[in-house]
């Protein structure tokens, strides 16, 4: 299945006739290498620049904070000046505050280099998909987003082995200078992204609504991504302290499922994002939450770990399956010259959900008992996907359709 995946990765890349998408998911892999490399160790590092556990507390929050900022103002910016200069300089500020943080002086000072790094992360990923939406035929807009997804994941498979190894044969600061050079590889390489050729799709292949911005099938997106986003906060929460008190788990035990999880996504992903394009992206992201859904109570019910494995490893193929198919969805019921502003504040207002479900399992911790939280989180996962039941049906093109040729005067989406 793996060769498979391979081999249709690159024949769909072959016959999109463009650099651009090969390009991206190079700087996707390279920068999500760094980042899982940089993220276990971060809390280490700050300790032994003297940080106290607000001072830790502050440093993840600020970050999520300068991240859901930028990904709500970029998106009106790129309405106007394009995408392709946004990845640039999102991955150029991403790569300057690691190098900064791999040289912080003190605790302060890496708070202060994190949250510009939040601001950079969060320019980057409204960009990469809004240039995706200008650079992906119609046909394909599922697919090549799932590429992005098991770039990402490949990236978070290498990274944490590899960044314990380096810290272990030198010090704490090594891994983080590994950082900030895999950063400004990427920052290279965005200075090669081609300018997108306007698509067919790119007027805007709405599906209700009738070319008004914020219309239906916008806002149950935005619901759907919402209620994806607090099974992810109150998984986060719960999972950990549920495995290691009720189920004995080792910590191993508890942090294979990243890797089965990436797994699941680089073998399976791209082919379901391409079934997706072919059946119905509405249909693949419905039932996507299936497996989600049934994660979470097989962990709750201890199950064997064979039945564990299993189901991590589908449901990392289900989330890049929904979340490919999501943005494909969301690009096709927004008109080009509103994307961006849309992208970036439905990205924003969805981060929320985070926080929703990560104070929601902690209540139903308080009140009744930690597995509680899981439940909440699968709930929430498999009302992602029923959400979407109330999309209107989809209009699925027969074929992709040659693309037009730029005007001579340009346009603000191809510089």
């Amino acid at each position: 299945m793996r060769s498979l995946a391979y081999a249709l990765v690159i024949q769909r890349l072959r016959a999109s006739g463009s650099p651009a998408l090969a390009v991206l998911a190079t700087i996707s892999f390279v920068s999500s290498l760094g980042i899982s490399i940089m993220l276990p160790l971060l809390p280490l590092y700050a300790l032994s620049l003297g940080a106290s556990p607000l001072q830790l507390g502050l440093m993840t929050s600020g970050f999520a904070v300068a991240n859901g900022v930028a990904q709500f103002a970029s998106g009106f910016l790129m309405d106007r000046y394009g995408a392709r200069r946004f990845v640039v300089a999102g991955i150029g500020t991403y790569a300057a505050a690691n190098v900064l943080i791999a040289t912080a002086p003190t605790a302060v000072a890496l708070i202060g280099y994190r949250v510009l790094a939040g601001f950079g992360g969060g320019i980057n990923m409204v960009a990469t998909r809004l240039y995706i939406s200008q650079t992906a035929e119609q046909a394909s807009l599922a697919f090549f987003n799932s590429i992005i997804s098991a770039a990402n994941s490949a990236g978070s498979v290498l990274g944490p082995g590899f960044g314990g190894l380096v810290a272990v044969a030198g010090d704490l600061r090594a891994p983080f200078f590994i950082v900030a050079g895999t950063s400004a590889l990427a920052f290279v390489a965005a200075l090669f992204l081609p300018r997108p050729t306007p698509r067919p799709h790119d007027a805007g292949t709405l599906t209700s609504a009738g070319g008004r911005v914020w219309n239906r099938t916008v806002f149950v997106l935005l619901a759907g991504n919402l209620l994806l986003l607090i099974g992810f906060g109150g998984w986060i929460t719960s999972y950990a302290p549920f495995v290691t008190t009720r189920l004995g788990w080792s910590t191993f035990d508890v942090g294979i499922i990243f890797t089965i999880f990436g797994i699941g996504d680089i073998t399976l992903g791209p082919w379901l994002g391409h079934l997706a394009d072919r059946t119905g992206r509405r249909r693949m992201a419905v039932l996507s939450s299936i497996p989600i859904f049934l994660f979470g109570f097989i962990v709750f019910f201890g199950l064997p770990k064979p039945f564990f494995y299993a189901i991590s490893f589908v449901t990392g193929a289900a989330l890049t399956a929904y979340n490919a198919s999501w943005f494909a969805l969301l690009t096709n019921a927004v008109p080009s010259a509103r994307r961006g502003r849309v992208f970036g504040v439905v990205s924003a207002v969805a981060q929320a959900g985070t926080v929703i479900g990560a104070l929601g399992a902690t209540a139903i911790w308080q009140l009744t008992d930690v597995g509680g939280g899981l439940l909440l989180s699968s709930t929430a996962a498999l009302c992602a996907g029923l959400v979407l039941l109330l999309l209107p049906r989809e209009i699925r093109p027969a074929a992709s359709p040659a693309p037009r040729e730029p005007e001579a005067s340009g346009s603000p989406a191809s510089r």
